[in-house]
């Protein structure tokens, strides 16, 4: 359950209610939007002209720079140099020239440009650095069109503020780059510093907000056994459009040119409590398509999550690994994916299923995380807070003593007194009569898991041969992506038949699936190479198949059989008996999940625990883990949900 207060739970609680709704859009999301591009005219030794498009405008640290600033009686913190720190620590574009006497530069001065696809530019933004206090005071911002002719020049002088931004009085369109030309800084005898310069467009949405519609699921729609689903979250958002601002052809619209997929979407639900709103995020979420319609004057975009980006993705595996858990698996999927660490969470328990021979062949990121889920029984989704949470679904047998309730991080954590550990739904809760499917389709009382344990051949082959010889002009090299005829391949060696004689390989880099040559030619004249590769290729030998049955199930039901689907990942006898054994236990039993329309509370999230009172004259309760959710507001609140039982 999201962390909310006790006056926020009895809100929610309460016969009348006021349930409030905001949006966020980033019409200009410079982290999806790959047309940005960031270049400087110089850079200091570290320095990350990149950051100041990315939203941020605070530094967190004073970094330790020799400048003259920094004596060594001061704290300071050593500036991030590698990629991955500057993931997470905002540093900007660090210039190389230091300020003159009165904090003039020298020409040519330092200049930033962020070039990207025609839009129109309706305010400015220069943000200097915050930790050092430090700021352009001249400086001229200039927006180009596609040819380079200047739109609009913006000349500043005797600026002191750290954050400087104005607002045009008209938009200038089509603009395709925005150039910050530095001619004085604060202090003299230091570089420029810019946090932020792109001029992003983001827009709150509560007033003209109409409706919102979301759907969270943890599980794909019923019909088969919960092993590796990965499902996207969608979110519908209906605006008004009365003032015409989501047209497509209003050129005078500040968000003309900007109704784009892959525009990222917040949502909240709140209820003000004291005076001020509390806020329950309903995740983030990417655009997929938008819709206006001229008979409602209204405006809808639909979006989902960030699973359907990694839809779109290609992963391309490395070397295949030996004794490498799923845990180290999944997480090369999400990095290779581009998403940071405090952007996904995987399960503990998969560090300990080690895999023998671990590979994954070519697909899309979501793919290939599912193929690890269906190895580790685990399933995929987003939450409330925008990760991608990679976690083992609920045992049914799980009783109501063995869950602990707490609001990590609440100030005021909510309690019940009903059942202790669960949040109780009766019936002055619920609108309609309660559903209690008994979902037949899904179960299994006879599971059939198959090894498929890999070996490498005793002795390397041939795994490629270039069909017709590669050109490789004078003085310059050409790379080859080999792929080879049967993956996955280990040992892999490339090699040149009879080449000539300035013709050489000098670079390789071998993965499972193949690998990518660099071939040089050193010599004056135009020369040609067949390119072959051998290693030893990693076959499946000795497969074996482990069948778990509940008899009893198979006496009231009758067999009742499921195979688990072919996975390279599963190679061990060990591995294979737990998933046996663990889908047997959760499928032999027809699963009496409830389906019931209510009130709704956005506090609630995907596994949380909930008892139902399905009988109040006899005060009967069943428990359950909320594996659906669908959440509606148009001004008010309603929710459809969907429960596993598990007592």
């Amino acid at each position: 359950m999201y962390a909310v207060s006790q006056e926020f739970m009895d809100a929610m609680r309460a016969q009348r209610r006021q349930v409030l709704a905001k949006v966020v859009i980033d019409y200009t999301d410079p982290l999806i939007d790959q047309s940005i591009q960031v270049d400087a005219s110089e850079r200091a030794r570290i320095s990350w002209p990149e950051q100041t498009a990315d939203g941020l405008t605070q530094a967190p640290y004073m970094w330790a720079s020799l400048d003259g600033s920094w004596t060594l009686d001061q704290f300071r913190r050593p500036m991030p140099d590698t990629e991955e720190l500057a993931d997470l620590y905002q540093v900007g574009w660090w210039g190389e020239q230091i300020a003159g006497i009165g904090g003039a530069f020298a020409e040519p001065y330092p200049t930033l440009t962020v070039t990207h696809t025609p839009r129109p530019v309706h305010s400015l933004k220069v943000v200097g650095e915050n930790q050092f206090s430090e700021y352009p005071v001249d400086f001229t911002i200039r927006l180009k069109d596609e040819l380079g002719t200047i739109l609009h020049e913006e000349i500043v002088t005797a600026n002191t503020e750290i954050a400087w931004s104005k607002m045009l009085d008209a938009p200038v369109l089509d603009v395709a780059s925005q150039e910050l030309e530095i001619h004085k800084w604060s202090h003299e005898g230091r570089q420029a510093k810019i946090l932020e310069f792109f001029s992003s467009v983001q827009q709150t949405h509560e007033d003209d907000l109409i409706a919102v519609s979301l759907l969270e699921e943890r599980e794909v729609s019923q019909g088969s056994l919960p092993v590796g689903n990965i499902s996207s979250n969608e979110i519908v958002v209906r605006l008004s459009n009365e003032d015409r601002r989501f047209d497509p052809d209003n050129d005078s619209s500040p968000l003309y040119g900007l109704i784009k997929p892959n525009r990222r979407v917040r949502a909240w639900l709140g209820a003000e409590i004291n005076g001020e709103i509390e806020w329950v995020p309903l995740g983030t979420f990417w655009a997929i398509d938008w819709d206006t319609q001229d008979d409602t004057l209204e405006a809808q975009v639909r979006a989902r999550d960030r699973l359907e980006l990694l839809r779109k993705s290609t992963f391309q595996p490395g070397a295949v690994e030996q004794n490498a858990s799923l845990y180290a698996l999944a997480e090369a999927v999400l990095k290779d994916a581009g998403l940071k660490t405090d952007e996904y969470a995987i399960d503990e328990s998969m560090q300990d299923i080690i895999i023998p021979w671990a590979w994954l062949p070519s697909a899309t990121h979501r793919d290939a995380l599912r193929i690890v889920a269906e190895a580790g029984l685990a399933v995929c989704y987003c939450g409330r807070d925008g990760k991608i949470n990679v976690a083992k679904p609920a045992i049914t047998e799980q009783q109501p003593q063995d869950i602990i309730y707490f609001i990590e991080g609440a100030p005021f954590p909510a309690e019940y007194t009903e059942i202790v550990g669960w949040f109780p739904i009766g019936p002055d809760d619920y609108f309609s009569p309660l559903r209690t499917p008994s979902r037949q389709e899904e179960v299994a009382n006879e599971i059939v898991v198959a090894t498929q344990p890999l070996k490498p051949a005793e002795t390397a082959q041939e795994v490629y041969r270039s069909n017709t010889p590669i050109a490789i002009p004078a003085g310059e090299t050409v790379t080859v992506t080999a792929r080879y005829n049967q993956p996955p391949v280990i040992g892999a060696v490339a090699s040149l038949d009879d080449p000539p004689a300035d013709v050489s390989i000098v670079d390789a880099v071998y993965h499972a699936w193949g690998a990518e040559v660099t071939i040089e030619n050193a010599g004056a004249t135009e020369a040609e190479a067949w390119l072959a590769i051998t290693g030893k290729l990693l076959s499946v030998q000795g497969g074996e198949q482990v069948i778990a049955r509940d008899q009893q199930s198979i006496t009231e039901n009758g067999p009742l059989r499921y195979e688990f689907p072919a996975n390279p990942l599963v190679q061990t006898l060990a591995q294979a008996q737990a998933i046996a054994t663990g889908l047997l236990s959760s499928a032999k039993i027809a699963r009496r999940d409830i389906e019931l329309e209510w009130r709704g509370n956005p506090a609630l999230e995907l596994g949380d625990p909930i008892s139902v009172m399905t009988d109040a004259q006899r005060d009967r309760r069943s428990d359950y883990v909320i594996i659906r959710q669908g959440i509606d507001w148009a001004g008010y609140l309603r929710a459809r949900l969907t429960g596993r039982r598990i007592s």
